[in-house]
């Protein structure tokens, strides 16, 4: 049987083709393994994964949800609550979202799909329970205030009926022969006000307690103390009744009656208590259910991650399956190739061998060409190496020219440039040589006559040629020619491998020589360029330094750590004192000398560490904690006031790097800018002062002053609160406002309104302590400021306000001489051209010392006018009929005074708005009139205006409710109601405004007057006794002394 044999390589080839088909079975195998490893692995994240993942989504959304619903329960306030019952609704809703993503995750499993849908039940029913949660604790919020609100009302009645007790108990016997029955009675009216105390005492209690029970029986025990007290008050009411004038026992059974019907309103304080217990205990009782819902919800969600744990496990372990086959298979057939890589090892050791002399000759080429100087020397040296290792006969290298060509750059032999074309050109896909360009790939033609391509000289032999591309990252930059005889020149496969790697080391060296002809001549301009930047820098570092040194404002950064950076403006040595600045902690150096609380300092330190080197966002949140103004104090200087600004520098990664800070001595400017204000202010004084009479003005200040010091008086000698005291205070303190706003003083004004603020609070305000020195504190800032006025008007403007006629000093006394010698004429005795003169002299002698009414009261006339645009109502017209009769300046102030009470009580009061006007058929704007009527030597001034009239029901209503009257007395005469505006203390004004409601004005106008020896009355018009308003005149009379009443003939016509 004939033996096949086989040569070497075809041995070698065979062993090659089965180690390739056993490598393409461990391929296949391969890919198999992998497939199935893919697939299991795609299990795994398509199945336990993504519902391990939704689990803990939700898990952490719901324990937010619990979180949010255990926090408002916490939560005190409405103001708290309701974010937070907001944050739970948003909440609640991204729940929802991912809910439903788990869901659908779990239909692949029935068994999980009926866990997920378990837990949507517990949480449907945790959602409820909080949202009730949330409406039964505002519920119980709103019950708490209607409670504490209830229990301030009872105890009011409550004192008030203690107060009608007290009021027997404190009364004195109006006889000896009452002693004894009023001592019984006190001590009967004593008992039971102790025992109604209880009331108060059961109110606090149920404000207090938490027992729903112990409110079945609230309302019985009200009435069983009530009860207790009125037994004892019932026998006091025997004993004191013949002495009761002022019908004590009727206020008190009022009061008791009026704490009855409130304590049995419906709703009551009782309905009020038992709504916050019941709601507060529904709250609770929601906040277990949903704690019981919320665990059961995480208990199920449990369930699923166990659950998809273990479906996450057994697909684990399928995988492991898959990689141990792939794993063994894969060592099979390792160990078959290593059988056949030993029978090829000889093949494989002759081509190694090959190899290493290859790489030998080419690490010889690799050196002598990156010794190579230029081009044309690396070209030659690749040829010649070609010709040793392949022995070609010819060979060419062709590198592109500018005009894009494949141009001849060297030749093998050299002697063949002899005689050669000056340039020898191919273009692309021209020949083979344009062919390899275009293809960038080696091409090798046994014999170029049977190449159609080829492009050759006539008569030119047939030869082998090999076209070798010079190729660097796909950029083609020239070709490599070989060739030689057709029957002598043949290429191995590992000539070709040689060959590609000499054109890698000659794209390289090419690379190479080009790049360092470039770097030559960049070395030749760079060190100008670099002398250029060199000197630009360091102009600029100096500009910088120059900026630092020179600007009158610190200015640092702060680094993390919170050190201070050691480059800084050198001013910040001079505002803080100090060198010792860089790298010192910013705490230290800012803040050690400031007046800073230690709170406000602790804050800012945690805010800067809070941001530097933390995200740009944390400047926004923890910038209103940086200090923008400080006071530094220095033992042996004036202290210094520094402004501050921060600004965050960020980096592109958006980090805040660093923290700098502008530092500004702001001292100067304060005090300039506290300089200008204070004259800005002593300007506006001197126009107010200027625009009114020097002697009005000297009036007011001379007035003013005295009842300042009035007041004075009356704190330094009262020890106690005096109701009475109080209300000379008001009157001399609202006199003075009164006065200075209508001078438009303002700064006198807003000082004296404070003050008189605090005498109000005292009045009204039962507990609040008499406190004489800082009432006279108080009362200081109203003496300096109208000491202020008057140094201006006698210092700066160089005015006394008692200038005189022409600079003469008039006797007064002999005016009135004069004035009373004419008035004893008659008309009858003096001729008719002598009357006009009398006449003519009387006048000038009276204005001497008197004026009109008109002119005493204009500067009050114009306060009217800016009263009613304060209050929406057009300027009053105001009619004023003197009749020729003046009045003298001893009485100016005290006019002036009365006038600005009764014009601006009208103006507020009487004169209606203009819709309300409009609707009685009136002109919208109100009028007012003055008479001086002459009154038996004396003159009475009528004043009228056209207004709805006086409020006689507001009036006694008022005067019922401040306790002048019993609530249940019947109505006294309309005309005794109307005077009793005369009352201290008694307004009809709704609200405190500077304009009135303070219940001071009237009872000092009648005050003013009657230390005068004049007086002051309300006269009614005709009408129905039972009218709410009423029309009327206010009358106000003023002794002869104060009034100058010329004769009949003196008058004019």
């Amino acid at each position: 049987m004939p033996t096949l044999k086989l040569s070497f390589n075809q041995k070698v080839a065979f062993g090659f083709a089965v180690i390739l088909l056993l490598l393409t079975i461990s391929g296949a195998m391969s890919l198999w393994t992998l497939s199935d490893i893919s697939s299991s692995n795609e299990r795994v994240h398509e199945t336990a994964v993504p519902v391990v993942s939704e689990v803990n989504k939700v898990q952490i959304r719901l324990l937010k949800l619990a979180n949010l619903s255990a926090l408002g329960f916490n939560a005190l306030s409405e103001e708290d609550i309701r974010p937070y019952r907001d944050d739970f609704e948003k909440g609640a809703t991204e729940f929802a979202e991912g809910f439903k993503t788990l869901e659908t995750l779990a239909q692949a499993d029935p068994q999980r799909a009926a866990l997920v849908a378990d837990i949507k039940s517990n949480y449907e029913t945790y959602t409820v329970a909080v949202r009730k949660m949330f409406d039964a604790k505002l519920a119980v919020l709103i019950a708490k205030q209607q409670v504490e609100d209830e229990v301030g009302v009872v105890m009011e009645r409550s004192d008030d009926v203690g107060f009608a007790f007290l009021e027997i108990v404190n009364f004195r016997a109006p006889s000896r022969a009452l002693e004894k029955d009023l001592s019984l009675a006190q001590g009967f009216a004593n008992q039971a006000d102790a025992l109604m105390a209880g009331v108060a005492k059961a109110a606090q209690e149920i404000q207090n307690g938490e027992d729903l029970e112990r409110l079945d029986s609230a309302q019985d025990d009200f009435e069983f103390i009530i009860n207790g007290a009125m037994f004892w008050f019932d026998k006091a009411i025997p004993l004191f009744q013949p002495m009761d004038d002022a019908d004590i026992i009727g206020t008190a059974q009022s009061s008791v009656e009026a704490l009855r019907a409130r304590l049995k309103a419906q709703p009551n304080l009782v309905d009020y208590k038992r709504e916050q217990l019941t709601q507060a205990q529904t709250a609770r009782e929601q906040l277990s259910a949903s704690k019981v819902a919320v665990e059961k919800s995480v208990a199920g969600l449990d369930e699923v991650l166990v659950s998809a744990d273990a479906q996450f496990n057994r697909l684990q372990a399928e995988l492991g399956d898959s990689v141990s086959f792939g794993f063994k298979s894969t060592i099979v057939i390792l160990i078959i190739l290593l059988g056949l890589a030993t029978q090829n090892f000889n093949s494989m050791r002759l081509a190694i061998r090959k190899k290493m002399i290859d790489l030998a000759k080419l690490n010889g080429i690799g050196g002598t060409l990156a010794a190579a100087r230029d081009q044309d020397t690396a070209l030659e040296l690749v040829l010649h190496a070609m010709y040793e290792k392949i022995g070609i006969e010819r060979g060419s290298v062709y590198l592109f020219n500018k005009d894009n060509e494949l141009e001849a750059k060297a030749f093998l032999p050299p002697k063949q440039m002899d005689g050669a074309p000056s340039a020898i050109t191919f273009t692309m896909g021209e020949g083979v040589i344009g062919r390899a360009a275009a293809s960038k790939q080696a091409l090798f033609v046994p014999d170029t006559s049977r190449d159609p391509s080829y492009v050759g000289g006539e008569g030119e032999k047939a030869k082998a040629l090999l076209c070798v591309p010079l190729v660097d990252k796909d950029i083609l930059i020239g070709v490599m020619n070989f060739s030689g005889e057709v029957n002598k020149v043949a290429f191995a496969d590992s000539d070709y491998e040689f060959v590609a790697s000499v054109a890698r080391s000659l794209v390289t060296t090419i690379k190479n020589i080009r790049m360092v002809e470039v770097i030559e001549e960049h070395n030749r301009t760079l060190e100008r360029k670099v002398e250029e930047r060199t000197a630009a820098l360091k102009q600029k570092n100096e500009d910088i330094a120059n900026m630092f040194s020179n600007m009158h404002q610190g200015l640092f950064t702060i680094v993390d750590g919170g050190l201070i950076h050691p480059e800084y403006a050198a001013y910040l040595e001079t505002i803080f004192e100090t060198k010792e600045i860089a790298n010192r902690n910013f705490v230290d150096f800012m803040f050690r000398r400031s007046t800073l609380s230690a709170d406000v300092i602790d804050a800012a330190s945690t805010a800067v560490a809070s941001i530097v080197g933390e995200d740009a966002m944390m400047y926004e949140f923890n910038s209103h904690l940086l200090v923008t103004e400080l006071t530094l104090e220095f033992s042996d200087k004036p202290n210094k006031l520094i402004e501050l600004d921060w600004d965050p520098i960020i980096d592109d990664q958006d980090v805040i790097t660093k923290l700098m800070v502008t530092v500004r001595d702001v001292t100067a400017l304060k005090e300039l800018q506290a300089e200008a204000e204070g004259q800005k202010q002593e300007l506006m004084m001197i126009g107010e002062i200027l625009s009114v009479d020097a002697d009005k003005f000297s009036d007011f200040i001379e007035g003013s002053t005295s009842f300042v010091d009035k007041c004075r008086t009356i704190i330094e000698e009262t020890e106690q609160k005096d109701l009475g005291k109080l209300a000379e205070l008001f009157r001399n303190i609202h006199t003075v406002k009164g006065n200075a706003r209508t001078y438009g003083l303002k700064h006198i004004t807003d000082t004296v309104h404070r003050i008189e603020n605090t005498y109000d609070q005292l009045r009204k305000n039962e507990d609040m302590q008499w406190q004489p020195q800082e009432l006279l504190s108080e009362l200081a800032f109203a003496e300096q400021a109208i000491k202020v006025y008057s140094s201006i008007f006698k210092d700066k403007l160089g005015r006394d306000g008692k200038q005189g006629i022409a600079g003469a000093r008039v006797d007064r006394e002999q005016i009135s001489r004069l004035l009373e010698s004419i008035a004893a004429l008659s008309d009858t005795e003096l001729p008719a051209n002598v009357i006009s003169i009398v006449r003519d002299t009387y006048h000038s002698l009276a204005a001497i010392d008197a004026e009109p009414l008109e002119s005493v009261i204009a500067d009050v006339l114009k306060s009217v006018q800016s009263l009613a645009e304060e209050l929406g109502k057009p300027a009053p017209l105001v009619v004023i009929e003197d009749h020729d009769i003046y009045t003298r300046k001893a009485a100016h102030g005290m006019l002036n005074n009365i006038f600005m009470h009764v014009l601006r009580n009208a103006v507020d009061h009487g004169i209606e708005a203009p819709a309300e006007r409009r609707a009685k058929g009136k002109a919208e704007r109100g009028s007012i009139r003055i008479d001086a009527v002459e009154d038996d030597g004396a003159v009475s001034f009528v004043v009228r205006d056209d207004g709805r009239g006086i409020a006689l029901g507001k009036i006694f209503a008022k005067a019922v409710g401040m306790g002048l009257y019993p609530a249940d007395a019947a109505r006294p005469a309309a005309s005794e109601i109307a005077n009793l505006i005369f009352t201290s203390g008694f307004s009809t004004a709704d609200e405190v405004t500077e304009v009135s409601g303070r219940g001071v004005g009237m009872d000092a106008v009648r005050e003013f007057l009657e230390s005068e020896g004049g007086s002051i009355e309300i006269k009614l018009d005709a009408g129905d006794e039972g009218a709410d308003y009423r029309g009327f005149t206010t009358l106000i009379h003023l002794p002869a002394s104060l009034c100058v009443i010329p004769p009949e003939f003196a008058r004019a016509s």
